[in-house]
């Protein structure tokens, strides 16, 4: 029986566009799915604008299939570079690798017995207000409470003594693991916090969406619409 090459194969499924994919024998349609990807990212590349109310964005699709992107958004300023692909309708970008910031205890010691005391270690010209402590309760109550220039203490009664504790950068979206409490521990604890590369996004094949020449992303609560700007 007659089996066509995989270049007859997309050959023709392109001859028969745009009916191909619907009229096509089953063996063109892997072909065929491939080819409309590739033709549709050589009309991807290029330079696109994301800027909208209150965001900065801007997003560049290079021909070898690297990209590069950056996002403005109130004080949280974010980029990534990696590489895309198409699949369907979507456009999918996946990052370089990027270290993740994380918190590090380095100390926990007892205290005072009605205090709770965090301290926290940040890079030169970082504010410690820019951190917030989740705090959870014996009685299984949560608090959430923002950091200062010199730490956080908060006092507390032994109904309703801190069992754990997780440090937050929500700008950022990082949270530490948590932090068991209790008397035997203490509730005097350092932290450092080591940014690595904060501000980089991680992308694992995430999806933008292609609708009219238009790259939609879902981030931050917001949808980012990508429009073609130049070659």
């Amino acid at each position: 029986m007659f089996k066509p090459s995989k270049s007859s194969a997309i050959f023709l499924a392109l001859l028969f566009a745009p009916f191909g994919a619907h009229f096509a024998p089953a063996y063109l349609l892997p072909a065929y799915a491939e080819a409309n990807d590739q033709a549709s990212s050589r009309t991807l590349v290029g330079t696109y604008d994301g800027n909208q109310m209150e965001i900065a964005a801007g997003l560049e699709l290079n021909g070898d299939h690297h990209f590069r992107y950056a996002l403005s958004y109130g004080a949280l300023d974010e980029e990534a570079s990696g590489t895309w692909t198409v699949h369907g309708d979507q456009l999918l970008l996946t990052s370089s690798p990027v270290v993740p910031p994380r918190f590090v205890l380095v100390t926990q010691s007892k205290g005072a017995d009605d205090k709770l005391q965090i301290n926290l270690d940040v890079p030169t010209g970082m504010s410690r207000q820019y951190f917030d402590a989740l705090i959870t309760k014996t009685n299984g109550e949560t608090e959430r409470k923002q950091l200062g220039e010199n730490g956080l203490v908060s006092e507390f009664q032994n109904t309703s003594k801190p069992a754990n504790i997780r440090l937050l950068l929500p700008i950022f979206d990082v949270i530490s693991e948590p932090v068991k409490l209790d008397s035997n521990s203490g509730y005097s604890l350092r932290f450092r916090f080591e940014p690595h590369d904060l501000g980089k996004v991680a992308f694992q094949a995430t999806p933008l969406k292609i609708v009219g020449g238009e790259l939609l992303l879902n981030r931050h609560g917001r949808t980012i619409r990508f429009k073609h700007s130049g070659g």
